[in-house]
């Protein structure tokens, strides 16, 4: 039977619903609505892709996914309340690399790595540095030759202390060696006003972020912190090109759900979730907001995970960051 797949947000309790529940046999997977908690607010990049996984699995599998945002403590109140959830793969995470920032800040109210199931990598957003149309830097050699002339002087805007913007600048001025000062903002568009007003140097966001103030040529770009060039940024050099290794730093956006889910289940979701981001219409939408659909299996989400976790450790202990 053909039915019509809608997305509606809900009236209350902060849910949006995609697709109509379909017949389905009740000892069979899915025989009740699924649901993606995302941690952070709506509209954002990894609410945004949730949304659009959601809506696309629900078409394949006939059933009903919900979007439910629950925020606070940085992501931590979103991942702890499903990493507690009954683990029959209904209750599943938006996961991004804040979850892995969290892990290596700790501690949480729950094991990051041991109480967590992996379902699939969904996709990886680069991050692009900016600075302001009358800087003087318009390269990464521009910026660091001027950073060793004055330790301390250039500050660098970011969605907070812990978050992956300010992680990665600390990594980036430790790879550089030079000194920067950070400038914590409660969210990115609070950061990208004071870069607008000249009132902060430099910074670092996602290519889905940044990309639309690049080309209205608001800002400027530095570089791309990914392995290759993107194709919404095309004239933009890489930070690898431009001579700074190993700085190479993405989003990593996954679905994840608590410990215990049958296997079975698990199976059918990274099937059906690959399924979803090989569709050309998903992955031309992603692209074309410079962001890459990934995919694969659940163990390659795992060890993506643990070497995210070991990376921001190193950033923080070499840098010395504190919780806030």
């Amino acid at each position: 039977m053909n039915r019509r797949i809608f997305v509606r947000s809900a009236m209350a309790g902060g849910l949006a619903f995609i697709g109509f529940p379909a017949l389905a046999q009740q000892d069979k997977f899915p025989s009740k609505t699924i649901k993606f908690v995302v941690p952070f607010a709506a509209g954002g990049g990894g609410d945004a892709i949730a949304r659009i996984a959601g809506q696309k699995l629900s078409e394949r599998i006939h059933s009903p996914v919900v979007i439910e945002n629950r925020t606070g403590a940085g992501g931590t109140v979103g991942s702890n309340y499903v990493m507690k959830s009954v683990p029959d793969g209904y209750t599943l995470l938006n996961m991004s690399s804040s979850y892995c920032i969290q892990a290596a800040m700790g501690p949480l109210p729950f094991d990051p790595l041991l109480d967590m199931q992996p379902i699939i990598m969904l996709a990886q957003t680069p991050m692009v540095l900016l600075v302001h149309n009358d800087s003087p830097f318009q390269n990464a050699a521009d910026l660091i030759a001027a950073a060793k002339k004055n330790p301390d002087r250039y500050t660098h805007g970011s969605a907070g202390i812990g978050s992956i913007a300010h992680l990665s600048m600390e990594e980036f001025a430790y790879l550089s060696d030079i000194k920067l000062v950070h400038v914590p903002y409660k969210g990115s568009s609070l950061a990208m006003n004071d870069l607008l007003g000249g009132n902060v140097d430099l910074l670092l966001s996602t290519s889905t972020f940044t990309a639309p103030y690049v080309k209205s040529k608001r800002v400027r770009a530095l570089g791309i912190a990914g392995q290759i060039r993107l194709s919404i940024l095309p004239e933009v050099a890489t930070f690898e090109e431009q001579g700074v290794k190993d700085f190479n730093v993405v989003d990593n956006k996954a679905l994840a759900g608590p410990k215990g889910i049958p296997p079975e289940v698990v199976a059918y979701l990274n099937t059906e979730l690959n399924a979803v981001l090989k569709e050309k219409a998903v992955y031309t939408r992603l692209e074309d907001e410079g962001t890459t659909p990934v995919g694969g299996s659940p163990e390659h989400m795992m060890q993506l995970t643990r070497k995210d976790i070991a990376r921001w450790k190193k950033v923080i202990e070499l840098q010395k960051i504190t919780p806030q």
